[in-house]
């Protein structure tokens, strides 16, 4: 069985634009904390371990006002993760208003973009998170990153894991409309977790690539889960994590090169439901984050 397809119907008309300037950057002190999830993650082929190959470079250049449904604010970060680890962007979302460097994608619902993000009392740690409803084809929140960076992010969902195909997180070569450029999708289809280039529909389930919903990394409703990505684009590398333990199926070493210049965050059907979705404690660096406080 193919794997599903790829964008919906729904997303065409969506004009592309400049994004914010590249390599946007945001210090802090580290990644944000907080205790580990709750709730178990049942997971097939994975093993633990910390990863140590590869570092990301840190971008240059200064961060664009968002319009992602809030004032500008500046990002914050709290926790034990060293500097680097959040030496592209970091944010707990306590500032009150979405941090100004994310940018709202796809660009053509800009105006609408508060009916689809906002922040939330439902929080990872702190009093906030980031809340997604994911209502149409693509409600996603960006922000700059140089092409090798390593990214963390707890997030949650009001579903279990869904049969349909749809995505969470991303890292794109292009600006950061759904329609441009490539993208390598890391989110759900078969009921599991799953790693998806746009381009040519090409996936790699957490069960290994059985087309059913057996076995694989299943996220089950209303708990919290910590998510960690290593993308790297010249060295056609991606890696997934999920509560500290590395998703060994959903691992690439010929995907690219590439040259990544935004990570995504939100929700993007293609085939599923909706889903509302909130994400809390986010790092992108050039060190791993971890899940620890």
């Amino acid at each position: 069985m193919a794997a599903c397809g790829g964008e919906s119907d729904s997303g065409s008309g969506g004009a592309g634009g400049d994004a914010a300037g590249p390599g946007s950057t945001s210090s802090g002190a580290g990644a944000a904390g907080g205790g580990v999830t709750s709730g178990g993650v049942t997971t097939s082929g994975v093993t633990s371990g910390s990863a140590t190959s590869g570092s990301a470079t840190s971008g240059t250049g200064s961060a664009t006002t968002g319009t992602g449904g809030g004032d500008a604010t500046t990002s914050t970060s709290t926790g034990s993760a060293g500097s680097d680890a959040c030496s592209i962007f970091c944010s707990d979302f306590e500032g009150g208003s979405l941090p100004s460097e994310l940018q709202f994608f796809p660009e053509y619902l800009r105006p609408n973009a508060a009916d689809y993000v906002k922040l939330d009392s439902t929080a990872h740690s702190g009093a906030s998170s980031v809340k997604v409803s994911g209502t149409g084809f693509s409600q996603m929140l960006g922000v700059p990153v140089p092409t090798t960076f390593w990214g963390r992010v707890y997030l949650r969902s009001d579903t279990d894991i869904q049969m349909g195909h749809n995505t969470y997180v991303a890292a794109t070569t292009s600006d950061g409309n759904p329609d441009n450029g490539e993208a390598i999708r890391i989110g759900e289809h078969q009921c599991q977790l799953e790693l998806n280039r746009k381009s040519d529909d090409a996936e790699k389930l957490s069960n290994g690539g059985m087309y059913s919903c057996t076995g694989g990394v299943k996220l089950v409703a209303n708990t919290w889960y910590c998510l960690e990505f290593y993308y790297d684009g010249p060295g056609r590398e991606v890696r997934v994590f999920v509560d500290d333990k590395e998703v060994d199926a959903m691992h690439v070493t010929d995907w690219g090169p590439y040259d990544y210049k935004t990570f995504k965050f939100g929700f993007e059907k293609y085939h599923g439901g909706n889903k509302t979705m909130w994400y809390d404690d986010l790092a992108l660096g050039a060190e791993r984050a971890g899940c620890g406080p």
